[in-house]
């Protein structure tokens, strides 16, 4: 089948893939102390109650991000000075829909509301890149970042343990030269 640009560049196109095209469920409600004052995102309990809600009601893709030095020289100030910075290289990596938390210190967790795991693969690279990307500061000077991430996806009401398998995949990623691994 032939591709029409008018089609594409208007939004109307090949949507295959496209998790937009079907609606997501209501989001949770949050107030002010659901969040995190210094990274700006959820707090991991609050961001544990919507996930249990949405697993209930469709699909999607649960990432967990832990963020390490190569150097293994940054101290407790240091990440808390560019924790910000990093909550900010993660959520310009996904939808504004999507969930972001931080679970304890330089470890962050995403749900990606209705994506399928093929899409979670691709944003688990969009949020490496973007990580990357980062200048990370520290009193001795630039550090470098070794980012993990390990994720699932899961159905609606699916009686597995998404965190767990999460959290295998995430000690996957660190044990091995793949930086982000998604099933």
């Amino acid at each position: 089948m032939k591709k029409n640009w008018f089609g594409w560049l208007s939004g109307k196109g090949d949507v295959e893939g496209d998790r937009r095209k079907e609606v997501s469920p209501a989001a949770a409600r949050v107030t002010e102390p659901d969040f995190d004052v210094l990274t700006g995102a959820l707090r991991w309990d609050r961001f544990m109650e919507i996930f249990n809600l949405e697993q209930a009601q469709a699909p999607g893709v649960l990432l967990l991000i832990d963020l390490g030095s190569r150097t293994g020289d940054i101290e407790g100030s240091d990440w808390e000075q560019n924790l910000p910075w990093l909550a900010q290289a993660i959520r310009q990596a996904i939808r504004s829909d999507d969930l972001l938390a931080h679970v304890s210190d330089h470890r962050f967790a995403v749900l990606l509301r209705g994506a399928s795991q093929t899409l979670g693969e691709a944003i688990s690279q969009r949020i490496l890149k973007s990580v990357d990307n980062t200048i990370f500061m520290t009193a001795q000077g630039v550090a470098s970042l070794e980012t993990a991430i390990g994720g699932t996806g899961f159905e609606v009401e699916s009686n597995r343990d998404v965190l767990a398998d999460a959290l295998a995949n995430l000690d996957r990623a660190h044990n091995s030269r793949e930086h982000a691994i998604i099933s």
